[in-house]
Order: structure tokens, then C-alpha cells, then sequence
């Protein structure tokens, strides 16, 4: 009877204590007694429960196992681990891409080719060395290049207009004619070469100072010669160049020698030439210059009364040029120019006759002959 009274007395203490356990067990769950660890690599020859155990446990603070993790929740997190590690792996190539570009690289060095001189193709012209100033065109220079061309020749039709005027009536007057412009260069090196150009008038006529207002044949001669030293900017088709050149011109006038109205004149003197040739593609060039002749020798021959304006004093000239080039080839171009030219002639002294329209003979007698061409032509070259 005391033995069994006992036992109750103790299972009715061992109810009463259960809930205070479990109580406790959770409370100590939650304030962090119990961890999440993985557990080691299973040894050879042990093998999980089952295929869907995983190979991670949770733990308390003890050590003691709580839960094992399944394989799916094992591998969500190696695939949040492989994330992070290629995020920072790429965070790092960005950093030293980053870097490198912030380096400035290193410039090329561009070796700039040189183009012969002047005076090395000069002296090339009296020493074995011309070869060796071809021999860099034909290496550096492209095959249409117009520096290949060793001969040039162009045939350009006129059209001109010339205003003289003067207070003496003699040298007054206007013309309008057709002209043939015919104009060769020859090259002794890319660099230097000489021209010649002749223009001639065709059916021209001046005004006479008849009462019946009559015309008067007249002959135009416009003749220059040239040495010519021209440099270019650069090796390529497209480079700019520029061309200076020692001019000796010679103009005419020539009249019937029986007519009463006009005297023959003439005008010869050296001068000078500048011309820019500028390129806006491999097939189109604009071309601008102009010429100076500082000084002329003018003189006025008698025809059929002796005409004089005086004793010639000084003459000078200017002229202005601004044109183009179509080249097809290197051996063949079209050419247009417009140009302007005007001579001043200034005389001391009286005149010989009288002015026919004043009846009185004027001194210091001055003339501005204008010029003013149009021509379109075509240029051979080889």
C-alpha cells in the first residue's frame, strides 16, 4: 500500500514538470541556443538515411542535431554563395577595366615623309642624283599624280573684252574678240620646270574716230614665258600646292598701217606669278592667282599719221586669275579660267597731234588698258 501510494505521489510530479520542460526547451530554441551548422563530409562508406537527407544539420549551442537540411535548401544556398563570389569577381574586373582605361596609351609615332626640295632637285638637274629624286615619286607618289607628268600642253578657246581709256582720244577705245590660248609646260623635275603661252586674237576690230563710226582690223599677241618652281604640301593626290614662277611677257596691238585712228602699241617687260592650286577631291581643284610687272617698256608705232601720246614715263601691270580643274586622268584635264588684267601707261609731255574731239593737244597723257578673259579648254599631260 506505501509502495503504490509512492508511485502516484511521483508520475503526479513527473505530469506536472512536462510543460515547464517543453516551456523552457522552446524558450531556449528561440534565444538563440540552437544554430544552423553544417555537418562534416560524410566518410567513406556512410551514406545519408535517405536520398532526400541533406548533408547540413541544425544544431543548438550544445552541438546537439535539431534538424538535417534537405538537398534543395543545401543547394539554394551554394547557388547564393557562387552569386555573391560572381559578383565580386566581376566588381573586380570593372575596377581594373576601370584603371586601365583611366592610362592614357601610348601616341604612334607618325613618320612623316619628306618631299625632295627645291634646291635637291636643283642640283639633281647638273649631278647623277635625278634618278634618285624619280625614284622617291614613284615610290611615294600615286600614279595619277599630275607631279608624274613630264609634259603638259593646253588648247583653250577666248573669250575676251578690252576697255582702254584715256583722256587723249587716240588711246580710247573698246575691242570685243574670240582668242585660241595655246600653253605648254615642260617639267625637268616635279618641282621645277619652264612654260610658254601664246594667245592670239581671231577677227578682231577696234572703233575708229571716223565720223561714220567705221571699224578697224586689229591684231591681239599675248605672249609669256615662264620658269616655274611650285612645292607641295604632302604627298598625297589631294595636297595643296603653291606656284611661283619669273614671267617675260610681250603684248601687241597691230592695226592696218594705213589707217588714221589708232597706233600700233606694244608692251614687254619681266614680272612675276603666284598661283594656288587647291584640291577638294582627287578629281576637282580650284585654282587662284595672279601676275606683276612692275615695270614695262610701252611704246606706240605710227601707222598712218604719226600718232604719240608723249614720251612713255612708266607702265605697270597687274593681273588676277581664278579658275579650275576637272582631271579625268592625270593625262587628261578640263580647265577654266576667268581673268583680269590692267596695265597702266603713263606719259610725260605734250602729245604729238592734236586731239581730234577737243582740237587741242592734251599733255601728261595716262591710259588704263582693262583685260578680261573667259576661257575653257583642255590639258594633255605625260
Amino acid at each position: 500500500m506505501t509502495s503504490s501510494l509512492s508511485f502516484l505521489i511521483v508520475a503526479a510530479l513527473m505530469t506536472l514538470s512536462l510543460p515547464t520542460f517543453a516551456q523552457t526547451g522552446l524558450e531556449g530554441f528561440s534565444s538563440g541556443r540552437y544554430e544552423v551548422r553544417k555537418s562534416k563530409v560524410p566518410t567513406k562508406g556512410r551514406h545519408p538515411a535517405s536520398e532526400g537527407e541533406a548533408g547540413a544539420v541544425v544544431t543548438d549551442s550544445d552541438g546537439l542535431k535539431v534538424r538535417t537540411l534537405k538537398a534543395s535548401e543545401l543547394a539554394a544556398e551554394e547557388k547564393v554563395r557562387k552569386e555573391e563570389e560572381q559578383k565580386k569577381l566581376a566588381e573586380e574586373k570593372k575596377q581594373e577595366a576601370e584603371k586601365a582605361a583611366a592610362v592614357p596609351a601610348p601616341k604612334e609615332v607618325e613618320v612623316e615623309v619628306q618631299e625632295p626640295t627645291i634646291s635637291e632637285q636643283a642640283e639633281s638637274l647638273f649631278s647623277s642624283k635625278a634618278e634618285k629624286i624619280y625614284d622617291f615619286y614613284r615610290e611615294q607618289i600615286h600614279p595619277d599624280d599630275i607631279r608624274n607628268n613630264r609634259v603638259e600642253i593646253d588648247l583653250t578657246p577666248v573669250v575676251s573684252y578690252t576697255d582702254s581709256q584715256s583722256n587723249y582720244s587716240f588711246r580710247d577705245y573698246q575691242s570685243f574678240f574670240n582668242a585660241l590660248k595655246i600653253k605648254s609646260n615642260v617639267w625637268f623635275t616635279p618641282l621645277i620646270g619652264v612654260s610658254g603661252q601664246i594667245m592670239f586674237s581671231l577677227a578682231a576690230d577696234v572703233d575708229s574716230l571716223a565720223a561714220d563710226k567705221s571699224r578697224i582690223p586689229a591684231k591681239y599677241e599675248f605672249v609669256d614665258l615662264g620658269v616655274n618652281f611650285r612645292k607641295f604640301f604632302g604627298v598625297s593626290r589631294k595636297s595643296s600646292s603653291v606656284e611661283f614662277s619669273v614671267l617675260y611677257s610681250d603684248n601687241k596691238m597691230t592695226v592696218p598701217s594705213d589707217n588714221t585712228s589708232r597706233a600700233r602699241l606694244k608692251s614687254q617687260g619681266f614680272g612675276m606669278g603666284l598661283k594656288a592650286r587647291i584640291p577638294t577631291s582627287a578629281n576637282y581643284s580650284w585654282v587662284v592667282g595672279g601676275t606683276f610687272f612692275p615695270r614695262l617698256q610701252h611704246t606706240e608705232s605710227a601707222t598712218g599719221v604719226a600718232i604719240s601720246s608723249g614720251s612713255p614715263e612708266e607702265s605697270i601691270r597687274i593681273g588676277l586669275d581664278l579658275g579650275g580643274e576637272w582631271k579625268f586622268t592625270r593625262e587628261g584635264q578640263m580647265i577654266w579660267n576667268l581673268g583680269l588684267s590692267a596695265e597702266r601707261n603713263v606719259f610725260d609731255g605734250a602729245a604729238g597731234l592734236p586731239d581730234p574731239s577737243t582740237g587741242s593737244t592734251p599733255s601728261n597723257v595716262s591710259v588704263t588698258n582693262s583685260l578680261y578673259m573667259f576661257s575653257l579648254g583642255y590639258r594633255w599631260g605625260h
